[in-house]
């Protein structure tokens, strides 16, 4: 018989991934990059003052100008796995392994689970649309689809300075091999941050701390003017190594590619994106040592389905873990996995801690959460030993427990002669290497 071999498939369903993937970036990105200076609904609204043409074509074109977002990245990664090739590939092998050729499977699923076969998140998303939402589950468990990435992430844009003389600071903002973000180096200086996805985190890592406290504010686009954020500031202006600063979610947030000057000017004429911006602003006028940052990070918004459930797409971390005193630390909660995907496990060190600040010290990390049968668990890590740069990381052990269901911040806890510092729990490796196309 034709056995169709469970490690031929992974290969082939790999190779689809690589296809579908860099279709999925290069798309996202040309769109934000054919938007050049502005976008259709921003060009519709100054260029005409014709209320009822604007009534009729604003929302349409706004539609169009997001599509590069994070909100709209599920449906352009839905009409990718709707691809009708792909999806007569899937079919046909689901038709043969149920075959008696193929070995009269009772289903997919079935196959892929006898045949140990792992499929990355996104080509599991093109057999739930081939096959139905249930195509992967048996006896009501998810079989073969990876879980999805969980990380904190860079920025799409930043830029540091004066408007008008703004430093594009984006590729060193992005990296933690070097302190090479300048910032707030005079008052009314500003941090602009820009992304593809809401946030309402920064993460940062600072390589110099400021001397006193820069007295910082913030402002988001609410569609029609800036309007301000009520910032939560562990950092105390950047002169702590407090890892995050954070705001409620603006419900009425609109992106933009403007600075908060009264006569708008645009961040970027060679690429308009229309990202969802914060602009910081230092406001206060003494400041003798300005602080550095090494990266800035933050944690975006997940990705969901049209059930709310999470996509497979790269979503946010697990959590986020500050120390704020000697064996101290606040866990915060960010996404829990999903059961559309096998749980995330220690297997092929998927599971890590990974530093978001330099953390001065040995520690070591209790982790609570709740196991793959929903019961509750910690596990006491192996110790992270030495000071530890930003981005340093360190694999998670789960014991004797296979999946990872849900972060319980409660349960955690640390031991650290560190009194500052940040890191994070992420899925950051899938169960197993994917091949190139």
């Amino acid at each position: 018989m034709g056995l169709l071999a469970g490690a031929d498939l992974q290969v082939m369903t790999d190779r689809i991934y690589q296809r579908l993937y860099s279709a999925f970036l290069a798309h996202i990105g040309d769109m934000l990059a054919a938007n050049t200076e502005e976008g259709l609904a921003q060009y519709l609204d100054e260029a005409t003052g014709d209320t009822t043409l604007q009534a009729a074509l604003l929302g349409a074109a706004g539609g169009i100008d997001d599509m590069g977002l994070q909100a709209g990245q599920q449906t352009v990664a839905r009409v990718l796995t709707n691809w009708t090739a792909v999806n007569a590939f899937i079919s046909a092998v689901s038709n043969y392994v149920r075959s008696t050729d193929g070995g009269s499977y009772a289903s997919l699923a079935a196959y892929l689970s006898g045949n140990s076969v792992l499929l990355h998140p996104m080509v599991a998303e093109v057999v739930r649309v081939a096959l139905g939402e249930g195509a992967l589950a048996l006896s009501g468990a998810t079989v073969a689809a990876m879980p999805p990435l969980q990380q904190c992430v860079p920025f799409n844009r930043v830029y540091t300075g004066a408007l008008g003389a703004l430093v594009d600071d984006t590729t060193d903002a992005a990296s933690a091999t070097a302190a090479d973000v300048a910032l707030f180096a005079v008052n009314g200086d500003k941090l602009i941050l820009q992304s593809r996805s809401k946030f309402n985190r920064v993460l940062v890592g600072l390589s110099t701390l400021a001397s006193s406290n820069p007295t910082l504010t913030a402002k988001y686009w609410n569609g029609s003017a800036w309007a301000t954020l009520s910032l939560t500031d562990p950092t105390v202006g950047l002169t702590v190594q407090g890892g995050m600063i954070s705001w409620t979610m603006p419900a009425d947030w609109e992106p933009s590619n403007d600075d908060d000057a009264g006569s708008p000017a645009r961040l970027n004429t060679a690429e308009e994106g229309e990202y969802y911006t914060v602009i910081i602003t230092r406001t206060n006028g003494t400041l003798v040592t300005p602080p550095v940052a090494t990266w800035l990070l933050t944690v975006p918004e997940a990705v969901v389905n049209g059930s709310g459930a999470l996509y497979g797409l790269p979503q946010p971390p697990l959590a986020i873990v500050r120390i704020t005193d000697t064996n101290t630390c606040v866990v915060t909660a960010i996404q829990n996995p999903s059961t559309r995907f096998l749980l995330p496990s220690a297997t092929g060190n998927a599971l890590t801690l990974r530093a978001l600040t330099a953390i001065a010290a040995d520690l070591t990390f209790t982790l609570g959460y709740k196991d793959q049968a929903g019961a509750a668990s910690t596990q006491a890590q192996s110790a992270w030993s030495g000071a530890k740069a930003a981005g340093a990381t360190q694999n998670v052990s789960l014991g004797a427990d296979t999946g990872l269901s849900e972060i319980t911040a409660a349960t955690c806890a640390i031991t650290t002669a560190a009194t500052s510092g940040a890191f994070a729990i992420e899925v950051s490796a899938f169960a197993r290497a994917i091949g190139a196309k």
